[in-house]
């Protein structure tokens, strides 16, 4: 497997999606083949659909400002990461833990690292469905099948350090389910399944970096995939009730 990593300019809301994205392959003198997976990074689809807000404009509600003593963030930041989330499970010096579309992420994926100063950013809504646009674009310029993951960065429980994840996929089976088959042993598997979109998402982080390093977009090839033009977005994430770790605590809330 090959990972190349596709430098941009600096992204703007005058930017558009479409050209920032081709004109960075055509820079790199990148020619897209059958089965390669270009990973995408949130903030420049977020930047470039204008998905910006300027903290001078948010009312703050007395539940954000509760939220701010506790994370020791600001009480703004904190009114946005309440609206975007679906669910607010809990609160620690740092950071608003939250639910949002199925995942759980730290203030629901609103960040203000790599946004102009005085502005907020926000995760794009239905990332798949970019996702899906961005690979027909492609594959109409390219003459080529291939899949397309947007993504951004998360933390594990009890791990030092972010990883990927996929928000977002197309054109590809994001989780391939191994339930059935046999170990080395003939032992047969009940419950394993390979997370392909999170662990590409996490080897193009690598490269994509945290910070100041302008490498939005990564080209992965050779990746062992199953190309596909189904939306399998939902198969990424999985109730509380079938999560290890989430099952455990609604288990000990059932108990009191």
């Amino acid at each position: 497997m090959k990972l190349i990593p596709i430098n941009t300019p600096l992204v703007s809301t005058n930017d558009d999606m479409f050209e920032v994205i081709f004109n960075a392959l055509t820079a790199a003198k990148v020619e897209l083949q059958d089965s390669d997976i270009i990973t995408i990074a949130t903030k420049i689809i977020s930047v470039t659909q204008g998905l910006l807000i300027n903290k001078d404009e948010i009312e703050v509600s007395d539940e954000a400002k509760e939220y701010a003593k506790v994370t020791q963030l600001s009480p703004e930041f904190m009114e946005v990461a309440i609206r975007e989330s679906d669910e607010v499970l809990g609160a620690c010096i740092g950071a608003l833990l939250t639910r949002r579309d199925g995942h759980v992420m730290p203030n629901a994926g609103a960040d203000q690292s790599n946004a102009p100063l005085g502005s907020i950013i926000i995760l794009p809504s239905n990332p798949s469905q970019i996702a899906r646009e961005i690979q027909h674009f492609l594959q109409d310029k390219f003459n080529c099948r291939i899949g397309v993951i947007i993504g951004d960065s998360r933390v594990q429980p009890l791990r030092r350090g972010t990883s990927g994840l996929a928000l977002g996929v197309a054109g590809f089976v994001p989780v391939i389910d191994d339930r059935g088959r046999k170990d080395l042993f003939g032992r047969e598997m009940k419950m394993t399944s390979r997370a392909i979109a999170d662990n590409l998402m996490s080897a193009a982080e690598i490269l994509s970096g945290e910070v100041d390093e302008k490498v939005p977009i990564v080209l992965v090839r050779n990746a062992p995939i199953i190309l596909t033009e189904e939306d399998l977005t939902e198969t990424m994430s999985i109730p509380p009730k079938e999560c290890m770790y989430f099952s455990t605590f609604l288990k000990k809330d059932e108990d009191e």
